[in-house]
């Protein structure tokens, strides 16, 4: 339950001689704290630390500002590798053999630092590098090695049990929030500001997107800023829930890798306007592309048509979010959502050209710093798009017992699925109410499988056309088979159950209510105790290791520029995690398997109508807190 479950590390480059005396590195990865030998370090790291080049590096001759992107790396079991890279240039000096530049002008390699986890805190991961990378290369506040700093975020901070407790960080006198909603709460939790693709896109080319991944069509985005790419690809995946993106999904594509854009099956992935042009060649006729910076999408010549979204559902999920989220795009652009309506009322194609123009200027120049490392929109105290809405203010709404603009607009879209397929478990094969099906809904017995045909046209006209494209998906081939399985098991599949039957509750029609305990615990919020994560062991240090001895007679570490090794003698071992902490991990871990032991039970009470039997029992040992 650690924070970090692979390396930290960082790029460095070998030096060769190439032609016209310039000078070419190829990326490798030279130190890290240790691998997990259960899971080796991919060999593709490189090209995502360095999206932008092959695999040969070219030292630029002018220093550039350190920036930051993200990726993420996707397991054979969908299982997620997020990486929060920081760049940074610093000077470099060829070897002997290699012809000096002329007039004696400097050269500047790019160095990334990695930070590797499978948990999906982007920001916060930000923060950490920015701040660890300042504290050792500009300052002289560091009083311990750099070792013991790296070894402290990687084993000896935990991760905070969901819903339980907010681990706080401290360095450089900033404070980094971690926190993880409860275990019970379905919703996709993605820790990044959903601002950000609000402020790309507007409302409706938000719809397009999401509609053209609901339908499971090729989505390529594109921007200049990395760090953009992974951010809105996690929230559109997000917005797919109760189905769950289960194709290729590459947010940040290494130019090496464009090749893939041209594969037979949907994809969503991301790209840089820089590796754009040579990505041209291998994107298909089939593809949507989706302009983050310029809100402007492209549909492929050869895309299959989309089939027509129910006009009561489309107009209902746009005035949700028209009423959460409408005024976001325009207050990007320095206007306001009202300001923008009463100039195209007016009719006058000039002032509309005109406010386009001054908001596109506007907007060009705030989203331009976005992969700055360090430029002042990301002081802690600033505005920026990245931070201002930083999805840490979950935790401050969740305490005040509110519901954030962020909660309703992901509401908006479960509620549309939720009108799709209030009905299909009546479809279900009998035996899914047992969880002991054996067979794909796809295929074998006829009394296992999903009764996909009856169930579209059991429904509305205007609901089929989607209907048959969704059940054709395999998000739906996923969702039903884990349905049929698990019958009801999963927090998701309960949640997303309960929130069908809340909706018939608010029939007039229905007079006998379903029960819906689950809805209640996932929307209780409970305070969250506070754990101050240790700061790095400054004990038994070597006192050779140290730069020199600080005004309050510490010793003090500096470094002019990132170690380009680590020193495996300072790492030292990690201190335990505190008992309150693996205490709840244990309590939780104990309760699940008291459920699991009844789970017999459960299914019996399930199969007799007992829909509330999981809720209860969930509520009885504890789960729900």
């Amino acid at each position: 339950f650690f924070f970090f479950v692979f390396v930290f590390g960082f790029m460095f480059y070998t030096v060769s001689v190439s032609f016209f005396n310039d000078i070419s590195h190829s990326s490798a990865i030279i130190t890290w704290l240790a691998d997990r030998p259960h899971q080796p370090l991919n060999g593709m790291l490189p090209q995502f630390c360095h999206p932008g080049d092959t695999d040969v590096i070219h030292p630029c001759r002018e220093y550039q500002m350190p920036r930051i992107h993200y990726f993420v790396l996707t397991d054979s079991k969908a299982g997620k590798l997020y990486g929060t890279c920081l760049t940074v240039y610093e000077e470099f000096t060829p070897s002997s053999d290699v012809p000096q530049q002329e007039g004696g002008k400097k050269l500047y390699a790019p160095r990334v630092l990695c930070l590797l986890s499978t948990w999906p805190y982007l920001s916060s991961f930000r923060t950490y590098l920015t701040q660890l990378y300042r504290l050792a290369t500009t300052t002289d506040l560091m009083e311990a090695p750099i070792e013991r700093y790296i070894l402290n975020i990687c084993e000896e901070i935990p991760a905070p049990p969901p819903g339980a407790f907010e681990v706080r960080v401290k360095i450089m006198q900033q404070q980094i929030r971690f926190w993880a909603p409860p275990a019970q709460q379905p919703i996709p939790y993605v820790s990044v500001s959903f601002k950000s693709l609000f402020e790309c896109l507007d409302i409706g080319n938000i719809m397009f997107t999401w509609y053209t991944l609901a339908c499971e069509r090729k989505v390529l985005l594109v921007s200049d800023q990395l760090s953009l790419l992974t951010v809105c690809a996690e929230i559109l995946c997000s917005l797919l829930f109760p189905m769950k993106w289960s194709h290729l999904y590459i947010p940040v594509l290494p130019r090496s890798l464009s090749p893939m854009l041209d594969a037979p099956m949907p994809y969503l992935c991301g790209i840089s306007r820089a590796n754009f042009p040579y990505a041209v060649q291998d994107i298909g006729d089939e593809t949507v592309v989706v302009d983050l910076d310029r809100n402007v999408i492209t549909v492929g010549p050869e895309t299959p048509d989309l089939p027509p979204i129910p006009h009561k559902r489309r107009v209902k999920l746009e005035h949700a979010l028209e009423a959460h989220a409408g005024d976001v795009f325009w207050n990007a652009r320095g206007l306001t959502h009202e300001q923008a309506q009463a100039i195209r009322r007016k009719g006058s194609s000039a002032a509309t050209e005109e406010m386009h123009a001054n908001a596109d200027a506007l907007w060009y120049e705030k989203i331009s710093t976005v992969d700055d490392a360090f430029s002042l929109a990301h002081a802690p105290d600033a505005a920026n798009m990245m931070f201002t809405d930083d999805a840490n203010s979950g935790a401050d709404d969740a305490l005040a017992g509110k519901q954030s603009r962020w909660d309703a607009v992901q509401e908006a879209f479960l509620r549309f699925y939720v009108a799709m397929l209030k009905e299909y478990r009546k479809f279900l094969p009998v035996e899914a109410n047992g969880g002991t099906s054996q067979a794909s809904w796809r295929g074998g017995n006829s009394d296992l499988r999903f009764q996909t045909e009856d169930f579209v046209l059991s429904q509305r006209p205007d609901f089929q056309p989607f209907l048959e494209e969704l059940t054709s998906t395999q998000q739906f081939d996923d969702f039903i088979t884990k349905r049929i399985y698990n019958a009801g098991n999963e927090p998701d599949v309960t949640f997303f159950d309960q929130s069908i039957d809340a909706k018939k509750n608010r029939s007039v029609l229905k007079f006998k209510k379903a029960d819906t305990n689950f809805l209640h615990a996932a929307s209780a919020h409970k305070k969250l105790s506070n754990y101050d994560a240790v700061l790095p062991n400054r004990n038994d240090v070597p006192s050779s290791a140290c730069s020199k001895i600080g005004v309050n007679g510490r010793p003090v570490y500096q470094y002019p520029i990132w170690p380009e090794e680590f020193d495996t003698s300072l790492f030292g071992m990690p201190r335990p995690i505190p008992k309150n902490i693996t205490a709840e991990f244990e309590r939780r871990i104990a309760l699940k398997a008291k459920l699991k032991a009844r789970t017999k039970e459960i299914r019996a009470k399930r199969s007799m109508g007992d829909d509330a039997t999981v809720s209860s029992m969930a509520s009885y040992y504890g789960l729900d807190s």
